[in-house]
């Protein structure tokens, strides 16, 4: 055979590969090259094998190095220009320096994206003393430009995933292309990777999530996902997971995706095992391999991501060792493992007199607390609630019930009178399991109580206030203490205290209102901007006693007139299971607090449906002419055309379903056609809408910056609209053409409007032209 007729059968071969023969089964990356070779194994390998091997060198290093090199160029240019505290790296940043300092903070996210914050810090150098305040300048040095580059890292890396990805879909070196370079220059992602933000490991995360399902379906549809690449690549797949879900919970979206997904391959399995005739015998499977991809996916996907989530959180709880600005929202017990903790232990018994602070034992473990507001409907009595945060109004007296007071003219919380000789200022009878008191607000001097009337927020409950006082005398004040439970010391000194007294730290207790048989509890919800956000406290029919809604714990403790321990109180050990379990939920109940202030405008916030159409953008940085300014809005033609292409993509999936059920195109669930459609088209819409619905749904304030997970897979829903029209049914110079423009948009693009996200310098009136639309805030 001639040189000639060897390349061009090996050529013809070639495209008949690259140009997607719909006969075949989808072929993976190594399958792919051995199906070459072997069709070319009658050929000279001196006249074939380099040209497969500049192909292969070409699709996978050549080609993904210049698109990668092409997003580091955008990302790190100019990257340390401006030297101060941009947008939330006021949070971030901050958070990176607690790490460092092993100071304890509380954050509505979970740690690893700010355990890798701390981390760029410590390699830097950073000793962690700057905070981060808003607009301030960092101090001399580079260490802030290294954290910097060390974020922008994970947004670089974003470029290649994607292109391997699409790599991994089947799309040509067309598509591949316009997938890659969309990635690398859209600018909502670039412009949040050039600061100390989460976003780009949030999107790192993402990006390796959705590149690793596509390798796990891969060996899924050529029937070797149970070996040992199957094995790797689904651990792989996990560690993702739980990677993503570690850095912000929205992780839980691409997660999402990952399990529709994994339900449809194992019902695609179980109808395999159902296989009897001899047409499809080739992808019967046995009972013993289906239960082997359960337990691959458990193992894997499951077990895996929780173990890596619970990790971040043992890391977090051992590197920040010193008290810190998030003790209030922790339980009294761990606080008590911090170094320099500000707990006031106090006597060992509480008596009637003692000032103390009140935790919550339920999944909001804050501070009970009060104020000089009132509530706006219901009762209109002063507000009580729980607050995440140490001050003079958490502080609570205990006095006697009104019975007591009455009849016997006892008195916990009056000082001496002489006009009043007959009172009797007890201030050191101990508070026991039955006793009845009542809780007076040290600040107003108001009681806390309860009555008939329903609860601002959870309205199937009894409203819980603070009213009256001392002067007012109303059997509602009164309160029965039921203690639940007694932790016990690890020192042999506290090891023998009175289980039916109350103690500070250790006794668990119920409070049960003695008229309404309620008890007072948390919900977990939130009270409006009315309430400042804080905890929702009411006053709760609860039918089981470990109702931990209900159990509350003493936490300060000051009484002057009782005894102090000999020794100093040593603490029972916290369960980490229980912190761990608390802080999320903390986390959660934060996060949904997080509502737009009706009363407030906030010039940054933006909703859900102006995003893919970029009406608004924000603003990152201080805005006059001597500053180095950037203005966070996505790529024009990213946006709009993925935009444009999304419902026309969902019409294509449902045409061509529908074409199937006409049988007028053979989707066989193990054919080419269908694995093209539900790899390609199928997972990158519902990625989209798992990450976009959500947001139209919550009631929590939005901001552009939530859009970029979502953007992500909108470019590869028109890379699917591409690759399906233009590179699989169009002829050659069509190809070239609509290509061409593709890359002329997105390159020029990019560098109209490039100032926005690399930073704008000088006169304000220079970059009036990059203002496309009225509302974008340039001016």
């Amino acid at each position: 055979m001639s040189s000639a007729t060897g390349y061009s059968n090996g050529k013809s071969q070639l495209r008949q590969r690259t140009g997607h023969e719909k006969t075949k089964p989808y072929l993976g990356t190594e399958e792919y090259v051995e199906e070459l070779i072997e069709k070319t194994s009658t050929l000279s390998l001196k006249e074939q094998t380099p040209q497969l091997l500049q192909l292969w060198l070409w699709k996978y290093f050549v080609s993904p190095l210049i698109l990668t090199a092409i997003a580091a160029f955008v990302r790190l240019y100019g990257i340390g220009d401006n030297q101060s505290v941009i947008w939330d790296e006021a949070h971030f940043g901050k958070f990176g320096s607690y790490y460092i300092q092993h100071e304890f903070y509380f954050d509505v996210h979970p740690p690893l994206g700010k355990l890798l914050v701390g981390l760029s810090g410590w390699l830097a150098g950073f000793d962690g003393v700057f905070k981060f305040d808003s607009g301030m300048s960092f101090p001399k040095g580079s260490h802030f430009t290294y954290m910097r580059v060390f974020n922008s890292a994970f947004g670089i890396l974003c470029t290649p995933l994607a292109y391997y990805s699409a790599v991994e879909l089947n799309f040509s070196m067309w598509s591949s292309w316009t997938v890659g370079l969309s990635v690398a220059l859209e600018m909502l992602s670039l412009i949040l990777s050039r600061f100390i933000l989460l976003d780009s490991m949030l999107m790192f995360f993402t990006a390796a999530t959705f590149f690793c399902l596509t390798k796990v379906h891969t060996l899924s549809f050529s029937q070797q996902l149970i070996s040992f690449r199957g094995a790797l690549w689904t651990a792989l797949l996990g560690l993702s997971i739980g990677c993503v879900c570690s850095v912000k919970l929205v992780g839980l979206f691409v997660t999402t995706l990952v399990g529709l997904y994994t339900v449809y391959d194992l019902l695609v399995k179980l109808c395999q095992t159902q296989i009897t005739d001899e047409k499809n015998a080739k992808f019967k499977i046995s009972y013993f391999k289906y239960f082997s991809h359960w337990v691959f996916r458990v193992v894997g996907l499951i077990a895996i991501p929780i173990a890596v989530y619970v990790l971040s959180f043992v890391v977090h709880f051992k590197v920040l060792s010193k008290s810190g600005t998030g003790d209030g929202s922790i339980s009294t017990l761990l606080q008590g493992t911090l170094e320099g903790n500000s707990l006031k232990y106090g006597p060992r018994s509480v008596a009637y007199g003692s000032l103390v602070t009140i935790r919550s034992q339920g999944l909001s473990p804050n501070i009970l607390h009060s104020h000089g507001h009132f509530y706006p409907e219901g009762s209109r009595q002063q507000q009580l609630t729980t607050y995440g945060y140490k001050d003079d109004n958490n502080e609570f007296i205990f006095e006697f019930g009104l019975e007591t007071s009455k009849l016997q003219n006892r008195f916990a919380t009056l000082q001496y009178d002489p006009e009043s000789p007959d009172t009797i200022l007890d201030y050191n009878t101990i508070i026991k399991d039955g006793d009845t008191v009542r809780i007076q607000h040290k600040s107003t001097g108001a009681f806390i109580h309860s009555h008939s009337i329903a609860a601002a927020v959870l309205k199937s409950q009894y409203e819980a206030t603070c009213y009256g006082g001392l002067h007012l005398e109303d059997e509602k004040d009164d309160w029965v203490i039921e203690i639940q439970t007694q932790s016990q010391s690890p020192s042999p000194d506290f090891q023998n205290e009175d289980p039916e007294e109350l103690h500070p730290v250790s006794t668990n207790f119920r409070l049960r209102h003695k008229v309404l048989g309620c008890y007072l509890a948390t919900t977990g919800y939130s009270y409006p901007a009315w309430g400042f956000q804080q905890g929702e406290v009411v006053c709760k029919h609860a039918i089981f006693a470990l109702d931990k809604s209900t159990w509350w714990n003493i936490e300060d403790h000051v009484n002057d007139k009782l005894a102090m321990p000999n020794v100093s109180y040593v603490p029972p050990n916290p369960n980490f299971w229980k912190e761990f379990i608390l802080l999320n939920y903390g986390m959660m109940a934060s996060n949904n607090a997080l509502v737009p202030d009706n009363d407030h405008f906030d010039p940054l916030a933006s909703s859900w449906w102006e995003w893919p159409i970029l009406r608004t953008g924000l603003r990152m940085a201080a805005w006059h002419a001597y500053s180095v300014r950037y203005f966070l809005m996505g790529h024009v033609f990213i946006t709009y055309l993925s935009t444009i292409c999304i419902p026309i993509a969902i019409i294509v999936v449902f045409a061509t379903l529908l074409r199937g059920q006409r049988q007028s195109l053979d989707l066989n669930v193990m054919g080419a056609d269908w694995n093209f459609h539900l790899s390609a088209g199928i997972l990158p819409i519902l990625g989209w809408v798992l990450h976009y619905l959500p947001f139209v749904i919550m009631a929590r304030v939005t901001y552009l910056h939530h859009y970029v997970p979502a953007q992500y897979f909108g470019i590869f829903i028109y890379g699917y609209l591409l690759e399906y029209f233009v590179s699989r049914n169009s002829p050659a110079t069509v190809k070239f053409t609509v290509f061409s423009i593709m890359y002329i948009c997105l390159v020029g693009g990019f560098w109209y409007l490039h100032p926005l996200a690399m930073g704008m310098r000088g006169p304000l009136e220079d970059y009036h032209y990059l203002q496309l639309l009225s509302t974008w805030t340039l001016g």
